[in-house]
C-alpha cells in the first residue's frame, strides 16, 4: 500500500449520490459517459449490473467497490428485474507532499492505488460509511462537508486495505517481508543499519528489497528508518534532559551534526529549539 500517496491525498468532494431503481427507470437501465470528467468511488449494496471502462468489463454485484477517474469511457448496464443500486462519491483530488516543513502541491494523475474494482468488500462498516456520507451530504447541516470528507477518507482506508488483501500471493509475500523489515527497524534502530543488512535479514537482494519497500510504503528503507529515529529523538528531547549529542547516539546516529541537519530539515527547528518549544 502506497502510504506516501495516501498521506498526501487531498480530496475535494463535489457530490454524494445514490443510483437506485427510480434512477435506472428514468435512464432506461443504461448509463453512458463518453468521457468522464470526475473521480468516482462507489459501493454497490444491491442488485447486479455490468460496468465497462475503456473496453474492460466487470460484473457489479452487492459488496463491490469500484472507482472511475477522468478521461475514460464508462458505461453501466443493468436490468429492470435486479437494478444495480450503489452509493457514489464524486470528487477531485490532488497530492500535498511535505518535505520537512515545506509543502508541494501536485494535481491528480490517475486512480487511487488499490485497483479499479474490488469485489466482496462486504464489510458492514464500509456499507455504513457510504450510507452515512449520503445522509449527511443530503442533510446539509453545519459542517456537513467536513464530516463527509472524514468518512470518505475512512472509506479510502478500508478500500486500500481491501486492495492489499485481494492481491496475489507474491504481493502478499512482499508485504510480509516489508512488515518484517519494519519490525526489525523498530527493535534495532539504535544500531548501525544499512539497506544491505535489512535486505539480508528478510532474505532478499538489496535492489529488490528497496524496490519492494518503496512499492509497499512509498518511501525508501533508510528514509523510513530515519523517521523512526527522529520520532524517538523527539520523545527524548521532550521527556529527558539528555544533551543533543547523547540523544543523537541514543537513536542510532553516529554523527550528531548530521542528526541536527536532518532533524532541522524535518521539523523546521533545531533539536535545542524543539526542546524549548
Amino acid at each position: 500500500m502506497d502510504y506516501e500517496f495516501l498521506n498526501g491525498f487531498s480530496p475535494k468532494l463535489l457530490d454524494v449520490v445514490v443510483r437506485d431503481a427510480a434512477f435506472w427507470a428514468q435512464s432506461d437501465y443504461r448509463l453512458l459517459r463518453e468521457r468522464t470528467r470526475l473521480h468516482i468511488l462507489a459501493f454497490v449494496h444491491r442488485g447486479e449490473g455490468t460496468l465497462s471502462v475503456d473496453g474492460k468489463e466487470w460484473r457489479l454485484r452487492p459488496h463491490t467497490l469500484f472507482q472511475v477517474w477522468p478521461g475514460q469511457r464508462m458505461q453501466i448496464v443493468t436490468s429492470r428485474e435486479q437494478p444495480v443500486c450503489f452509493y457514489s462519491v464524486h470528487y477531485q483530488y490532488g497530492l500535498l507532499q511535505w518535505e520537512g516543513v515545506k509543502a508541494q502541491w501536485r494535481e491528480a494523475e490517475g486512480p487511487l492505488p488499490f485497483g479499479d474494482l474490488l469485489a466482496g468488500m462486504g464489510s458492514p462498516e464500509l456499507h455504513e460509511v457510504f450510507e452515512r456520507m449520503y445522509r449527511v451530504w443530503g442533510g446539509k447541516d453545519a459542517g456537513y462537508e467536513w464530516e463527509v470528507k472524514v468518512r470518505f477518507l475512512e472509506a479510502v482506508r478500508l478500500a486500500a486495505a481491501g486492495g492489499v488483501m485481494s492481491r496475489s500471493a507474491e504481493d502478499a509475500d512482499g508485504a510480509a517481508a516489508v512488515r518484517e523489515a519494519i519490525s526489525y527497524m523498530k527493535t534495532h534502530y539504535q544500531q548501525e543499519l544499512s539497506r544491505d543488512l535489512m535486505a539480508q535479514h528478510v532474505g532478499l537482494s538489496p535492489a529488490y528489497f528497496s524496490s519492494l519497500f518503496k512499492k509497499q510504503t512509498g518511501t525508501s528503507p533508510i528514509r523510513y528508518l530515519n523517521r523512526l529515529r527522529l520520532d524517538r529523538a523527539k520523545q527524548l528531547l521532550r521527556q529527558s534532559g539528555m544533551p543533543v549529542k547523547q540523544v543523537s547516539e541514543e537513536v542510532g546516529f553516529v554523527d550528531s551534526f548530521y542528526f541536527t541537519r536532518l532533524f532541522t530539515k524535518e521539523t523546521g527547528m533545531s533539536p535545542r529549539e524543539y526542546r524549548k518549544a
